[in-house]
């Protein structure tokens, strides 16, 4: 390593690359979706950015779900690459202790961002005050429910002429403007 790319004890390639993981969403879509795709599985580090990224402390029982069902990421991600249907891809994950269909969702939608959308309670709370059209009801969230959500999302998607991956950026960001909104309509400032 030559002089100029470390200083103060910093090296620049380490910095560029963490640089790369600051924007964590353009990180998963366009760096981990890509190797999915080309690997039919994810290494250790991308699993876990994904974890992170839905559901920061669900990580330790996600990994402890794993040892459990001794498997590793590689090995499950292979299984649900391989997986004949989206219900059996969506079933893989939710079988491990720790991984829920909302951090299910998140892998899935990293991994097939054409087929699955994150599953998550600002977008859920949107879709449902907006009336949208069949989507499943709350109370117990299986599978297939998800997996009707999901097709309820493509079909909103299409209809608005976004991706699906925007529209759901799009229902979430509206429910994070609105609570802002109200909590500075609610305050003297």
């Amino acid at each position: 390593m030559g002089a100029n790319n470390t200083l103060a004890g910093l090296d620049r390639d380490q910095l560029n690359e963490c640089l790369e993981l600051y924007d964590i969403e353009t990180y998963l879509f366009d760096q981990v979706s890509k190797r999915f795709e080309d690997d039919g599985t994810l290494e250790p580090f991308d699993f876990f950015a994904i974890v992170v990224w839905k559901s920061n402390r669900a990580k330790t029982k996600v990994k402890k779900g794993l040892e459990k069902a001794g498997k590793s990421v590689s090995e499950l991600m292979t299984e649900v690459s391989q997986a004949d249907s989206l219900k059996d891809k969506v079933e893989i994950l939710w079988d491990i202790e720790g991984i829920g269909l909302s951090i299910a969702s998140a892998i899935l939608t990293v991994c097939y961002p054409e087929e699955f959308t994150v599953l998550d309670y600002r977008a859920w709370e949107v879709l449902t005050e907006a009336a949208v059209h069949g989507l499943p009801t709350r109370s117990s969230w299986h599978p297939e429910d998800y997996l009707q959500y999901c097709e309820v999302c493509r079909r909103l998607a299409d209809q608005m002429n976004l991706s699906l991956r925007d529209l759901d950026r799009a229902v979430w960001a509206k429910s994070w403007r609105d609570d802002l909104r109200e909590l500075v309509q609610g305050s003297k400032t």
